[in-house]
């Protein structure tokens, strides 16, 4: 259980590097499309079901919000919080919940708040991930740890 706790940790901090990678490749696509074709972004682009995808790049929206944020993020964090009650990962669960809290803050809290409050919430979202990637890593490698077998020296009578 302890090296599927350190693989869904190390996939999430992958799954997050995944999730910087596809938004800045569909930002920069949108940015050559619009330089380089004409393109136009506005509402009615933004609210077309039925259009045809106007740059390659436009996957990289639909791998950030779709695929990857809305599907994959939140299903190996379930699995991780699951795993963590029975991998006895020092902290584990504790590292375990603080990530799940940081993925309900990601897709459910900061949009809803940069969609009401402010723009600047959109800013939080990208904080809020090098956050998320920042405790995966120390959830993998708290797990990667060698499990000491000693008993402490504030335990022992003299």
């Amino acid at each position: 259980m302890r090296s599927t706790y350190r693989v869904l940790a190390f996939l999430i901090a992958g799954l997050v590097v995944v999730q910087a990678f596809a938004i800045a490749w569909a930002f920069f696509g949108m940015t050559n499309w619009i330089d380089n074709d004409g393109g136009v972004v506005d509402k009615a682009l933004l609210e077309c079901t039925d259009c045809d995808m106007n740059f390659t790049a436009e996957w990289g929206f639909a791998i950030h919000m779709f695929f990857n944020g809305t599907i994959l993020i939140p299903l190996v964090t379930i699995g991780l919080l699951i795993v963590s009650f029975f991998a006895k990962v020092p902290k584990g669960v504790a590292l375990a919940a603080t990530i799940f809290g940081l993925v309900a803050l990601q897709i459910l809290v900061l949009p809803a708040l940069s969609r009401s409050a402010g723009s600047a919430f959109g800013g939080l979202h990208g904080v809020n991930a090098l956050v998320l990637l920042g405790v995966a890593i120390m959830a993998g490698r708290r797990a990667s740890q060698p499990v000491s077998d000693e008993v402490p020296a504030s335990s022992v009578t003299a």
